[in-house]
């Protein structure tokens, strides 16, 4: 409340004070990390394309998180080669480039349903498979690998991590789950600009 004394008078004003603007980590806007310093509406394209110049995997500006598009069920890309360099900040603006669906790795299960929901009004699927940590369970390797058979049939899959190694331990476990060898398997997730959790060593 906001006195103000006037003609020996005073009057009371309630004041609604609006919360700080946050936005989400990853391409959705559900207020999981706030950046009061610096705005996706505020940073430039150009600035956007730099800080992804040394990894086409990370997400642009101080968003956490790293993406792959998967074209089929045997390649992937950093998803920034995918957007043809173009640095994108929301859910809605990769709808453009063709992906049918989002495969999101290690979302909290209080954000799961807020990235389902924004992900699907732009008219793409939307999978969730929760996990701790940076290696993913052999379980949850399996149900990947279903889902980027499953989804892939559609079109173009995007894969959001919010760390590296989280999203580099994937993959390579999806590709040694399809016989490749974990030498090439690590190879490959770091090619994309990702890394991987070497206790996969002992998975084999």
């Amino acid at each position: 409340f906001l006195a103000v004394t006037l003609g020996g008078g005073v009057l009371f004003f309630a004041c609604i004070l609006a919360a700080s603007p946050v936005l989400a980590c990853g391409w959705w806007g559900d207020g999981e990390v706030n950046r009061d310093d610096e705005t996706a509406a505020n940073v430039t394209e150009s600035r956007l394309a730099e800080r992804n110049v040394r990894n086409p995997a990370k997400l642009p500006g101080r968003e956490e998180g790293f993406g792959i598009a998967v074209p089929d069920p045997g390649r992937a890309v950093p998803y920034l080669t995918a957007t043809y360099g173009r640095p994108v900040n929301r859910i809605g603006g990769l709808k453009t480039y063709g992906f049918v669906a989002v495969i999101d790795l290690g979302a909290y299960r209080k954000s799961a349903p807020l990235h389902r929901a924004e992900t699907e009004t732009v008219g793409m699927r939307y999978v969730n498979i929760p996990i701790e940590g940076d290696l993913p369970e052999r379980a949850q390797v399996e149900l990947f690998k279903r889902k980027i058979f499953e989804e892939g049939r559609h079109g173009p899959v995007l894969v959001y991590a919010p760390t590296a190694v989280l999203l580099g331990s994937m993959w390579a476990s999806y590709r040694m789950a399809l016989g490749s060898s974990l030498r090439f398997a690590v190879m490959e997730a770091e090619s994309l600009g990702l890394s991987v959790d070497r206790g996969l060593m002992f998975r084999r």
